[in-house]
């Protein structure tokens, strides 16, 4: 399994050398403007680093009979946020959407004390990140319109340090150009109301999943990705993080790993057999070390196309469950039975 590493002060040296590895902690100084992008020895214009850098948020609130998915995206030439809550009982699904041109959404510098921000008439979605204090806090006002439902909501989502082990990746796209994620299962509580619907989270069975990432994606890209999360009959909480994507060596750089009560194990390259011209039949996906084999059941998607000249998109979010097994580094089999997670294949060009 991979070494987790101390975190360093900053990502990005002042000679332009970058910190890549997984880390114990996020950092504090997440200075990725200060990446070369192209080479130690060509000078970059500042507005165009921050205009290549692509920069998220995404919180996924697992429930006994929901799922809650939200983000926060700035592609620096449109600000873009979603919310959508899937009824696992009834098997249905709603979304409110929101784009804005420019950098009309605020992604916060770093999780200890900042905040993440998307706001318009109707529509608020807030992250205010208090690491420091072992929480992040939701705040969700959105307007109905036609046949959706308003949606209001504050939640809070415990990270401890003390006791959650999160993923904290810099990998190579080059040399020059990091990807940075950070990754999370913890506790949730709080309460969502979709209408005179109200839904309300129990830290001790409710699960938050974190997804945080800044990046200089290449012009063209593509992403395979998995996340699930649960309780198993022991009250242990089990979760995991799987991704394939533009990163060449993704044996020793990847974000592929497997919580198990807060403990993080790093795992090595993960591969996705599905059919993607059909995305809701039955996905395989496996990592080269062996310690976790799953199969993935879909039981609806979130989909979008784009093309739009510069920009196209392909993305497909399969959402269902998971089963499969888990072996530790002391050879401890955990089955995974019915944990209910996301999968996504997406291609893009921007």
């Amino acid at each position: 399994m991979r070494k987790v590493a101390a975190t360093p002060e900053k990502m990005v040296e002042k000679d332009g050398t970058i910190h890549f590895g997984t880390f114990r902690t996020p950092f504090r100084n997440l200075n990725i403007l200060d990446a070369p992008l192209y080479s130690s020895s060509r000078k970059v214009p500042a507005f165009w680093k921050k205009f290549r850098l692509k920069e998220w948020q995404h919180f996924g609130i697992i429930t006994s009979t929901h799922y809650f998915g939200m983000v926060i995206f700035d592609a620096k030439f449109m600000g873009v946020s979603f919310f959508y809550a899937y009824d696992r009982m009834a098997n249905k699904r709603f979304e409110h959407g929101a784009q804005l041109p420019g950098r009309s959404s605020l992604v916060a510098a770093q999780v200890y004390d900042d905040h993440c921000e998307f706001k318009k008439k109707g529509y608020l979605l807030r992250f205010e990140n208090r690491l420091d204090k072992g929480f992040h806090k939701i705040i969700i006002d959105i307007d109905g319109k036609k046949d959706l439902p308003d949606v209001k909501g504050e939640i809070t989502v415990f990270e401890d340090l003390g006791s959650i082990e999160p993923l904290v990746q810099v990998s190579p796209v080059t040399l020059f150009r990091p990807f940075y994620t950070h990754k999370m299962a913890a506790p949730a509580e709080g309460t969502i109301k979709l209408g005179a619907e109200e839904i309300k989270l129990d830290r001790k069975q409710d699960i938050a999943l974190l997804d945080e990432q800044k990046t200089y994606y290449p012009y063209s890209s593509f992403w395979k990705w998995s996340t699930a999360a649960g309780y198993n009959e022991y009250g242990e909480l089990l979760a995991f993080n799987l991704c394939q994507n533009m990163i060449t060596n993704d044996e020793d750089y990847n974000e592929n790993c497997m919580w198990v009560n807060g403990k993080i194990y790093c795992l090595k390259t993960a591969r996705f057999k599905f059919e993607e011209k059909n995305v809701l039949r039955p996905w395989e996906i496996k990592t080269t070390d062996g310690y976790l084999d799953l199969l993935f059941t879909p039981s609806g998607e979130r989909a979008e196309k784009i093309n739009a000249g510069f920009l196209v998109s392909d993305f497909h979010q399969p959402f269902g469950m998971y089963n499969g097994r888990f072996k530790d580094d002391n050879n401890r089999i955990y089955p995974l039975a019915n944990l209910f997670g996301l999968a996504e294949h997406h291609v893009t060009r921007y």
